[in-house]
């Protein structure tokens, strides 16, 4: 039986060519992008599974709540966190610190940079990485030991039996070398914790002070790891009762701190909680750093999967409204089938049968477009997928319910309407359900699919505008600084005094007009501005580094290294701190700004700088103070370059850098660059947005065409009337066009509204953003209705210009 229906299958899908063409590339596409997902949300569900312990495992996650900024969620913790909490709560079995960043290898004459992890010696009884030489009870117990994994032994030394060999790296200014006490397996992919070597954690503290923070709980800077026990059935103690128990441990170790915290800067709350181990990865509340990476949100998976939901979605509608509308060719075939005796359940399995067929025939041609476009997905989706992620048995198992769901959700409905007819009245041919019908008739589900499938397509296409037009606003905002040719140098850790003396060779180089320098990264501190407690940004600058921006002293003036005081008690406000913290009543110039520390710090305010975009157009303008670095301390050099002349200073540069730091890696960044890589999820975004929306244009052109073809067909002898009684081709093209042009308006109609609300909350993630303005929608609108009316023009003048003698004669 079977096999008669996959052979009459083929039959009608071979004599329907176009048809089943049009429902073989719609179905093509839309399993393509299926598949993509797949393989996307697949790999962010396998994060960190691989561990033994996984269920009870977990990190340790505080809140704080204050007056200034309210509650703020991170999973960084201090030194005393994890060995306080396995000392005094029985339900903890072990803890682990780690912590973790990039330091320099020595390879010949070569650095190279390669990730560190520093770990208690608990590492290899918590987590599952393989250990494929040393003694995992030992191997991290020696601070002048490191362990590095099979692929950096092979890179170093063409060999993983390295066991007591030396490797160097850079220890704040000078290589040294370090004993090899193990071999590990490069960590999976889909690791949250992932390195090039492991070191001990006693080895990350002062070497004067091993007790160093042991006892400071207000602290954070590492991750801190907990293995909760199991009872004798495998039953893994409750977080719930862990977290309650944390409460008394900080209530009787962190009281003190607590204490002068409320007392010094008003109400501060502390707490920690758990966080499982396997949902770190896509949850990014508590953020992922040192020493773990690749976080990610499960809202990327929920957003691509009902992109692939919506592109599947306009194929099975191109095939049930296709399938719709032939069923008045094959009326005669139901009733003959129903007079000679097949049942209702025989003609279901046959419709059924020829779904499947199609869906298989879609299928191949669907994964050869994955095989060849998965390493340009990959990229676009920041992964390292691998065509042999297709072939695992839970790939094959997920493509193969793929295939049946799909035939199954198309083929059903039709189907069923199908092998429902009357065989007097499909031999008579006395119903209207398809053809002209479909789209002129009273059949509201043919209508309601074509508005669906546009629906689709319009609202996809409003989102491409719209990132495009926020990413284009991105690109040539005013932020307030100059970024063009203006590059970044990095200055590696103990060699800050070698940056002092590049920036001195590199003044007055052909090519260069100004170099400056400043301290790295992005740091807060609370001050007090008449006794009041405030937070703000701080930079450490050279005297020249305002100039280089191009970023005016609007009030006062600028620091200087040749007055004494600007290096010690003079600072710079933008305007943002003077109108947020100073008092305006009176000039900011001469205002006291106070730092409590060891000893108490007085500032006073020589300076305003007007606001620049300190952080990304998300971010609302911060309040931002400014002191002179010092020489020592300073790691990033900045040059403007000539634009006559970039090359030659470029070169300039990296010379001057390799002769006075030798061994470092060199690399040079271009300011633009550095501030769009801010934006690098959104241009992400906007690539698949961009490709989504084309698949949807053409998918439901091409369903469009596959309408419109049929229309034509069964309407040929009315076409061939109209043109002997005299009616123009531009008459029959409108005939022709008006209602599946009214069908594509409705769907830009229902649109646009549902397109502008997601759109303004998108933006509205924001701050500076760009306008959203009618044309948006007045252009997607006619760009849908353009590409609808030239797919229906194609057929619709086709059947204007048929011999109407030849269209009479037709049966």
């Amino acid at each position: 039986m079977l096999r008669n229906y996959l052979k009459i299958a083929w039959r009608n899908l071979w004599i329907n060519r176009v048809f089943s063409s049009v429902n073989i590339i719609g179905l093509s596409l839309g399993l393509a992008a299926v598949l993509f997902i797949l393989l996307f949300v697949r790999d962010e569900i396998s994060y960190d599974k691989f561990h033994e312990h996984g269920d009870r495992l977990y990190r340790v996650v505080r809140h704080t709540t204050d007056a200034d900024v309210g509650e703020r969620k991170n999973g960084i913790t201090g030194m005393p966190q994890g060995p306080t909490f396995a000392r005094e709560i029985p339900e903890v079995e072990a803890f682990c610190r780690v912590k973790g960043y990039e330091m320099l290898f020595r390879k010949g004459n070569e650095g190279i940079y390669q990730q560190v992890v520093y770990a208690d010696t608990s590492f290899f009884r918590l987590f599952s990485f393989k250990l494929l030489a040393g003694d995992a009870n030992t191997l991290l117990n020696d601070p002048r030991s490191v362990v590095l994994t099979d692929e950096i032994a092979t890179k170093y030394f063409g060999t993983t039996d390295i066991l007591g060999k030396l490797i160097k790296i850079d220890a704040g200014g000078n290589f040294e070398s370090y004993k090899i006490t193990g071999v590990v397996k490069t960590p999976p992919i889909n690791s949250s914790i992932r390195f090039d070597a492991l070191r001990p954690f006693i080895a990350s503290l002062p070497p004067d002070r091993k007790d160093w923070n042991e006892n400071v709980w207000l602290n954070s800077f590492l991750n801190t790891f907990l293995l909760l026990r199991s009872d004798r059935a495998g039953i893994p103690a409750d977080p719930a009762v862990v977290e309650r128990k944390f409460v008394a441990v900080v209530n009787i170790h962190a009281r003190h701190e607590l204490a002068d915290i409320n007392k010094e800067y008003g109400p501060y709350k502390l707490s920690y909680h758990l966080q499982p181990y396997e949902a770190m990865h896509l949850n990014p509340e508590y953020g992922m750093n040192n020493g773990l990476m690749s976080g990610s949100s499960s809202v990327y998976s929920y957003i691509l999967s009902a992109i692939a939901g919506f592109i599947l979605l306009l194929a099975g509608i191109n095939f049930v409204n296709l399938t719709l509308a032939r069923s008045l060719r094959r009326g005669k075939e139901i009733g003959v089938r129903k007079v000679i005796g097949s049942t209702r359940a025989q003609l279901v399995g046959q419709f059924l049968s020829e779904s499947l067929l199609l869906t298989v025939l879609a299928f191949v041609p669907a994964m050869l477009l994955v095989w060849g476009l998965l390493p340009h997905f990959s990229e676009l989706a920041n992964k390292q997928l691998q065509v042999r992620f297709l072939f695992t048995p839970q790939t094959v198992g997920l493509f193969l319910a793929l295939i049946l769901l799909v035939a199954l959700l198309t083929g059903l409905y039709p189907a069923l309407v199908l092998s429902g007819f009357s065989p007097v009245q499909t031999l008579y041919q006395r119903f209207r359900l398809s053809g002209t019908g479909l789209l002129t008739g009273r059949n509201w589900l043919g209508k309601s699919l074509v508005v669906v499938q546009f629906t689709i397509a319009v609202f996809l296409l409003i989102g491409t505008a719209v990132l495009h037009g926020q990413f284009q606003y991105i690109r040539t905002a005013n932020i307030g600084y100059e970024t063009a040719n203006r590059v970044r140098v990095y200055i590696p850790w103990g060699r800050e005094r070698r940056g002092e003396l590049l920036q001195a060779t590199l003044r007055n180089q052909p090519g260069i007009q100004i170099v400056t320098r400043k301290a790295g990264g992005s740091n807060f501190n609370t001050y007090k501005v008449n006794d009041k407690p405030i937070l703000s940004a701080i930079e450490r600058i050279d005297d020249q580094y305002l100039s280089f921006l191009d970023v005016p002293v609007v009030q006062g003036r600028a620091l200087t290294y040749t007055n004494p005081l600007d290096s010690v008690s003079n600072i710079l406000v933008n305007e943002t701190f003077a109108k947020k913290f100073l008092n305006t009543n009176q000039p900011a110039v001469g205002q006291i700004v106070d730092q409590d520390g060891g000893a108490k710090t007085r500032y006073t305010v020589v300076g305003v700088v007007r606001d620049y975009q300190y952080g990304t157009l998300r971010d609302k303008l911060e309040p931002v103070l400014w002191q002179l670095g010092k020489p020592d301390r300073m790691n990033q050099l900045y040059a403007k370059l000539d634009p006559a002349q970039t090359q030659q200073a470029l070169l300039t540069i990296e010379q001057n850098f390799k002769r006075l730091i030798p061994f470092q890696p060199f690399s040079v960044h271009f300011m633009e660059d550095d501030r769009l890589e801010n934006y690098t999820d959104d241009a992400r975004w906007t690539q698949i947005i961009t490709y989504s929306s084309l698949l949807a244009i053409l998918i439901s052109a091409l369903g469009l065409f596959g309408l419109v073809s049929l229309t034509v067909e069964t309407r040929t002898k009315e076409i061939g009337i109209r043109k002997v009684l005299g009616a123009s081709i531009a008459e029959i093209t409108r005939l022709i066009s008006v209602n599946f042009l009214m069908l594509v308006g409705a769907a830009c109609l229902i649109a646009m509204p549902v397109g502008w609300y997601v759109a303004r909350q998108w933006l509205d993630t924001f701050v500076f953003r760009m306008e959203f303005d009618w044309w948006i929608f007045a252009l997607t609108g006619a760009f849908m209705l353009i590409v609808a009316g030239f797919t229906i023009a194609i057929q619709a003048v086709r059947a204007a210009l048929m011999n109407p003698v030849k269209s009479l004669r037709s049966e």
